[in-house]
């Protein structure tokens, strides 16, 4: 991945000496401040303690819980196969009673818990991470509009892919609001005679999944991971605590620039808002004052944030298996 990294930068820097006339003359404040964002230093956990925190969270948010109504309704589309059977068996009145049994069962389930319309039975990860510093990030974007302007497509098409840190989370669902419907057409083809066109609907029914994708930025995700092991480091009684829990908002902060600097939410507000909070917890730790409160507002905030920004931006990317 370094060896990317410095080939993207390499084609930046070609990029640049084409138009060297134009960047010569170009030395704004926004710029300035590109440059002399750094990187903090490294804090006491490992980037595997962190990922694997970041891990566990994300389990903690997207896991799948069996209610006793997930139970019932699985079981009922269990019961299913007994229709295939008796279809099987040329018990076609069998059949048909078994769908009105098992329609009218769904649909008593789905209108006491409209959430059981779509039931989770998996969640997938994939971290999709590419290791860049800020400045990088504005090479490789640089590189992607000089491209762009060539008309280069497919050339910035690659430079803008090397711009995705992520932690992509997939749900697969059971469609149990699309059941009813398939069973009645199942019983209407009995009634037509025709058994393998009936049998066909209800297999295909079984075997539909719904996956929903949710696309979690992971320089956000390790933003919020630093904020809490600040505010633990603060409730321990180290010796150095104070420049270690400073260290890790130096941390959290430069992830934040980080995100914005990918384009994750850009342009909200709130990104300023987290960074104003952070400087304030900064201070309070300086000052030897109370931080409790404040970190628990700052942590408050940045999972309000990411899951308004993300989780509800991505809930309508479903696709059907």
């Amino acid at each position: 991945m370094k060896k990317t990294i410095l080939a993207l930068s390499t084609l930046a820097i070609v990029f640049t000496s084409c138009a060297q006339d134009k960047t010569d003359q170009v030395s704004t404040k926004k710029e300035t401040k590109k440059e002399a964002i750094k990187k903090p230093a490294h804090v006491k956990a490992t980037d595997a303690q962190i990922q694997n925190n970041i891990a566990q969270t994300a389990q903690k948010d997207f896991e799948v819980k069996t209610t006793d109504d997930t139970k019932q309704a699985l079981a009922i589309l269990g019961e299913t196969n007994n229709v295939l059977n008796y279809i099987a068996k040329d018990k076609d009145k069998k059949a048909k009673e078994e769908l009105a049994k098992l329609i009218g069962e769904l649909e008593i389930l789905i209108t006491k818990d409209p959430n059981l319309a779509l039931i989770p039975v998996n969640v997938a990860y994939e971290v999709n991470d590419v290791v860049v510093d800020i400045p990088t990030v504005y090479e490789i974007t640089s590189a992607a509009k000089k491209a762009m302007d060539d008309g280069y497509y497919q050339l910035a098409k690659k430079l803008m892919a090397d711009l995705t840190s992520e932690l992509n989370v997939k749900t697969t669902y059971l469609p149990l609001a699309t059941y009813p419907d398939a069973m009645r057409l199942a019983a209407a083809l009995l009634d037509e005679g025709k058994k393998e066109e009936s049998a066909a609907i209800l297999i295909k029914a079984l075997n539909t999944l719904v996956v929903q994708q949710v696309d979690l930025p992971l320089p956000i995700l390790r933003a919020e991971e630093f904020i809490k092991m600040s505010a633990i480091t603060m409730l321990g009684d180290e010796k150095d605590k104070k420049d270690i829990a400073l260290l890790y908002l130096d941390n959290a902060d430069y992830q934040l620039e980080l995100a914005q600097a990918m384009g994750y939410g850009k342009k909200d507000k709130e990104y300023k808002e987290l960074s104003d909070a952070i400087k304030d917890l900064k201070q309070l730790i300086k000052d030897n004052k109370e931080t409790k409160g404040k970190f628990e507002k700052l942590s408050e905030k940045i999972k309000n944030f990411k899951e308004r920004l993300f989780y509800k931006k991505n809930e309508k990317q479903t696709d059907k298996k």
